[in-house]
């Protein structure tokens, strides 16, 4: 059993940054943080990591259309950063047994912390190639990076099924077609939290899990293995089926802290114990784990930032050949069907200042609230720069049904944005539900990102939607995440149910619950609001 002094880290290695979190199973809470921040690079001088965009140097070399990459030295000198600053911050006298004479004895232990696993949650998709030696070839090329487009189109044929560009096997096909002398150098390729639990456990084996392994569209999630047929296809050998990491289990673990890497940030620096290093997964899987969304229980996560996510824990797989719907595993051995649209908090912004002439969304809110549901036969329909989701890429945003004196409302033209955008994601949702073959059946929403701060549209989603909406307090769920099934592998050496470990923990939600309305003329206001937006949708752009 663990001990009252064992604690867990959880680092989620991101796009923009890493950031760790502490956490302390016996008290059920976090206790310590830390992050370190670094660039994309988008220049032709790719493998300089020590510029960004903005830098002088980087100035010197043009930008090229959809490259967004990074050097995986970068993630391992974050986590290096992140993992000192716990130590130096929060663990600093607790872990080094000298400042407490070595004394062994087990109640002493209790009272002390000690870190007895690290899990890693990493960025979804990035494409990371190793030589022989296990030397990276080039800087990793990241979900964001789009370079691969007809790579894509390429392999959606191969694999019958849409592929987005983002996925790592057009990112292969293209490393193929465009930089043959590394893609014959290639021996290993791996995700970036493959290859972060790699240099944590001293380089032994590339292992990936079937949550992160999802996204690289070689990976079938019912039988939860790579498809080595459709790796052979895409690049016409065996480089790329035979340069895969071998699947984890979600209670196997990746390795142990090296020798080195303890002594590096002083944890255990005597190598007194073991720090197993758990399986990890991707961002969104371990953020499905830090929110709570667990199979059989009915919520989903819906996270409003400039971009909308949406995502569950099901029971069966999801498997749209559209593209639509993500068919993404879990990290707990079931499935997470995923939309993402492009069509969020930037369109709110954009109408804020642009057309409402403010600044402060509270003071539009207060303007929209005085509105009615519908706002009076207006739809926008929030498609500005395109949409993924429908994948409209050439759709605009269109606002329907104006009338004398409307233009100078801006509570209404607000609240139509509201409405016009949850219309998109309920849209989502629902093809969600539909391709889950009753795998997903949605009992209440956990709300996320910075979107969520707006009361006025916590309850036009609910009302949209018809469920009640929660909110986590923790604002690293990918982080916690990863912690929470580092606490599990540790438990009773392993043989812990994760889901059941997660269940014990205290995922904190605000007080406030924010539930649908019960007033039939509202519902049906909302419904003839979403059945025209969804028939403005068919009619211009499909």
């Amino acid at each position: 059993q663990q001990g009252e002094g064992d604690c867990f880290i959880g680092i989620d290695v991101g796009t923009q940054g890493t950031k760790a979190v502490l956490y302390h199973p016996h008290t059920k809470t976090v206790i310590g943080r830390a992050s370190k921040s670094y660039p994309i690079i988008h220049h032709t001088a790719s493998n300089n990591t020590n510029t960004n965009d903005d830098d002088d140097d980087a100035n010197d070399h043009p930008k090229v259309s959809g490259r967004a990459e990074q050097d995986p030295a970068v993630w391992i000198e974050a986590v290096e950063f992140v993992l000192n600053e716990l130590v130096t911050n929060y663990l600093k006298v607790t872990n080094n047994d000298n400042d407490n004479n070595n004394n062994n004895d087990n109640n002493n232990d209790n009272d002390k912390l000690r870190v007895k696993g690290i899990g890693v949650s990493g960025q979804q998709h990035g494409m990371v190639v190793l030589d022989e030696h296990y030397d990276v070839i080039r800087p990793a090329k990241l979900w964001c990076d789009v370079e691969a487009v007809e790579e894509a189109q390429e392999f959606s044929s191969l694999a019958r099924k849409v592929i987005p560009p983002g996925f790592t096997a057009p990112k292969v096909m293209w490393l193929l077609k465009h930089e043959p002398e590394h893609y014959r150098r290639m021996r290993y390729c791996c995700l970036p939290h493959d290859y972060v639990n790699f240099v944590l456990t001293g380089k032994k084996e590339l292992t990936t899990d079937a949550g992160d392994a999802s996204g690289t569209g070689i990976f079938d999630p019912c039988t939860r293995e790579f498809d080595l047929q459709l790796a052979r296809a895409a690049t016409k050998d065996e480089k790329y089926a035979s340069a895969l990491p071998r699947v984890l289990r979600p209670m196997e673990i990746a390795g142990t802290l090296t020798k080195e890497w303890k002594l590096k940030v002083n944890l255990d620096p005597e190598n007194l114990f073991d720090i197993k290093v758990s399986a990890g997964s991707g961002d969104n899987m371990c953020s499905a784990m830090g929110s709570g969304c667990l199979p059989h229980e009915g919520k989903v996560v819906l996270s409003l930032g400039t971009s909308g996510t949406l995502f569950a824990s099901s029971s069966k797989p999801v498997m749209d050949t559209s593209g639509v719907v993500a068919p993404f595993c879990d990290a707990t051995g079931a499935y997470l069907p995923l939309i993402c649209v492009m069509s969020c908090t930037g369109v709110l912004q954009e109408v804020l200042e642009n057309w409402c002439d403010m600044t402060d969304h509270d003071e539009a809110a207060a303007l929209a609230q005085a509105v009615k549901p519908g706002c009076n036969g207006v739809n926008f329909v929030p498609f500005l720069n395109g949409e993924r989701t429908p994948n409209l890429p050439h759709a605009s945003g269109v606002l329907a049904g104006i009338q004398t004196g409307i233009m100078k409302q801006p509570g209404l033209i607000y609240r139509s944005a509201l409405e016009g955008i949850t219309f998109n994601l309920k849209q989502g949702l629902d093809q969600m539900i539909q391709q889950s073959n009753g795998g997903l059946e949605p009992s209440s929403l956990l709300v996320v990102g910075g979107g969520s701060k707006n009361k006025l549209w916590r309850q036009i989603i609910a009302n949209v939607f018809q469920l009640k909406l929660q909110f986590p307090m923790e604002p690293e769920s990918a982080a916690l995440g990863a912690a929470f099934q580092a606490g599990a592998v540790a438990e009773i050496g392993g043989k812990a149910d994760l889901c059941d470990y997660i269940r014990r923990q205290d995922l904190r939600m605000e007080d406030m619950e924010v539930y649908p309305t019960e007033d039939e003329e509202e519902k049906k206001l909302y419904r003839e609001a979403f059945d025209r937006h969804a028939e403005l949708v068919d009619r211009l752009f499909r």
